[in-house]
């Protein structure tokens, strides 16, 4: 652990290499050339993040035809549930139409017909989507290479740093080789994701490091409680199911789709985990889908062949075809995706702490902007990758212009040590429990729905009971090596904002969008109009709320003229 330390100063970092990083750093560029720009990835940037591990789809608007205020009221009703900020979806919506345009000049492989529109697939009256090949990150890195953005990979953050309450910089360390890496910057851009709780198949790979890393430091959060996404996932295969919520039976053969939905939507919401945790529970599982009788479960394949996505496809086919092997019937059951995304951040997407910023699914919810969802889809099916591009560019145009005016602050050695210090500790003790042992409880927390969706304070208090534990381990947690020690800070993260998740679920006395409780089914805008705030102070998780400021926008939620 005496590795020399490596020292990099800049104008701007970026922490984490997905799509948002890439966004913010290729957007930094534009808008200031000279700046300079470092990228750091604790695995490959261009391969990380979660753009590149799914469907591939972009949600579109045709500003031609769909007024973004008339969606923004769509929203605010049907899916924020008065919770949203409406000043940022109606900019999120009239932007549309530039992202796609700058994704396409940055490479990424968006299908387009002869006549110059976008080949898109209706999912609503309001909304379509656009499939884009999975290279979309490997593009956008090669366009921020060329734009002269440095980039350092396999490297992952320990702590940032701040001085005078400001961001200063950050301290990391090599997976490989545990070299030390220490940054200096003016302006830090967050974009290392959300926290899926490593349950979900395909999305476990937002493990919420960079949420708690932010936590440490006092940056505030906002909605830790809409943190609880889950989706159908087939009983024998675990390939997970689009849009099996239009055709669900259960063990009697009666449709039961009827009981919470009266037309298709464009995503699942959560009343499709209510009525199976129902069914089940009331003895009249399993429960199954029938696929004909719907387009798109009729035709699972079709979202990804409509469109020529070479790149993408071996990986789809891959995944069917080991589906299809093992799944000689349709019984589904949820899994819990997570997507918490609640780091605290205004419409210029900078945090509490000037010279911070967090973009992309770590702050979705934290910026207030979809109300009472969880990060991408956020019933909103595309609108994941669209939404760390959005925020990238807000995020980033902001720092570029506030370059001029924000300090290049020391980074103390002080606290440079004792961060590494609190670092390497799991790899000083002789024994002690290993992150699994963390990560299995925490998942005995979250995971049932019981727990995390459909929700009652008996239950979610035995959850809690769970989260003590692994938090009673994290002070003994043992690491045999650094891609060991990774897992343990992924695993102290992991039970942060299960934490967090449960307390301000526990406060929120109500149902409302896809946060749903059985002791509490209704929605209350007499005392729920609220944000809840969560902020370390002195060690110390201390929770608060902020009235949702519904006057200054034009959708009032009823009763509130």
């Amino acid at each position: 652990m005496n590795h020399e330390v490596n020292r990099f100063t800049s104008d701007v970092l970026i922490v984490g290499g997905g799509i948002g990083g890439l966004t913010a750093a290729v957007t930094i560029k534009e808008k200031n050339p000279d700046a300079s720009v470092i990228i750091v990835e604790k695995q490959t940037t261009g391969y990380a993040g979660k753009a590149n591990k799914g469907g591939g789809v972009l949600q579109y608007f045709d500003l031609s035809r769909v007024n973004p205020q008339e969606f923004a009221a769509y929203h605010a009703h049907s899916v924020g549930c008065y919770l949203g900020d409406q000043d940022m979806m109606i900019k999120y919506v009239s932007m549309n139409n530039t992202m796609l345009d700058k994704l396409l000049a940055w490479g990424v492989k968006v299908p387009v017909n002869e006549d110059g529109s976008y080949n898109v697939i209706p999912t609503s009256p309001m909304t379509a989507m656009i499939g884009i090949d999975l290279d979309v990150t490997l593009q956008v890195r090669k366009t921020a290479e060329k734009m002269g953005v440095k980039i350092i990979d396999k490297v992952t953050l320990s702590d940032l740093i701040i001085t005078d309450g400001k961001a200063a910089g950050a301290v990391c360390y090599s997976i490989l080789d545990g070299a030390k890496y220490v940054f200096n910057a003016k302006a830090i851009i967050m974009a290392t994701g959300s926290q899926n709780y490593r349950i979900g198949p395909m999305w476990s790979n937002g493990r919420g490091d960079g949420i708690a890393a932010c936590y440490r430091i006092g940056a505030e959060m906002r909605n830790p409680e809409f943190g609880n996404f889950a989706q159908l996932l087939k009983i024998k295969s675990h390939q997970e199911v689009v849009f099996g919520e239009n055709v669900m039976y259960n063990g009697l053969g009666e449709n039961i789709t009827k009981n919470f939905r009266r037309f298709p939507e464009s995503d699942v919401n959560g009343n499709t985990i209510r009525e199976w945790y129902r069914q089940v529970s009331s003895g009249k599982g399993p429960v199954v889908l029938h696929p004909e009788e719907s387009g798109p479960t009729k035709n699972e394949t079709m979202m990804f062949t409509v469109w020529d996505r070479p790149y993408g496809l071996p990986f789809w086919k891959a995944n069917f075809e080991k589906a299809e092997a093992v799944d000689t019937d349709c019984e589904v059951c949820p899994v819990l995706i997570g997507e918490q995304s609640p780091l605290k951040v205004d419409h210029n997407m900078q945090t509490t702490i000037r010279g911070l910023y967090g973009i992309g699914d770590m702050s979705y919810c934290g910026s207030t902007s979809p109300g009472a969802v969880p990060a991408p889809p956020g019933r909103n099916r595309g609108s994941g990758i669209l939404n760390a591009v959005f925020t990238g560019i807000l995020g980033a145009e902001h720092a570029a212009s506030e370059l001029d005016n924000l300090e290049l602050l020391p980074v103390f050695e002080n606290d440079v040590e004792a961060s590494f210090a609190r670092t390497f500790a799991p790899l000083e003790r002789e024994e002690g429990p290993n992150a699994k042992d963390v990560i299995r409880l925490v998942q005995k927390a979250v995971g049932p729905m019981e727990h995390s969706v459909y929700m009652s304070e008996p239950r979610m208090k035995q959850a809690l009971k769970y989260v003590e534990k692994a938090k009673e381990l994290v002070p003994q947690l043992k690491a045999v090596d650094f891609h060991d020690l990774l897992a343990c800070h992924e695993a102290e993260a992991m039970v942060l904002s299960a934490e967090m998740q449960f307390r301000a679920a526990m406060m929120r006395k109500e149902s409302r969008g896809w946060f749903t409780r059985e002791d509490y089914p209704m929605m209350d805008n007499q005392n729920w109009l609220k944000w809840i705030t969560v902020k370390n102070q002195n060690g110390e998780m201390v929770f608060g709320t902020e009235d949702v400021p519904y006057e200054k926008w034009h959708i009032k939620p009823p009763g509130f003229n």
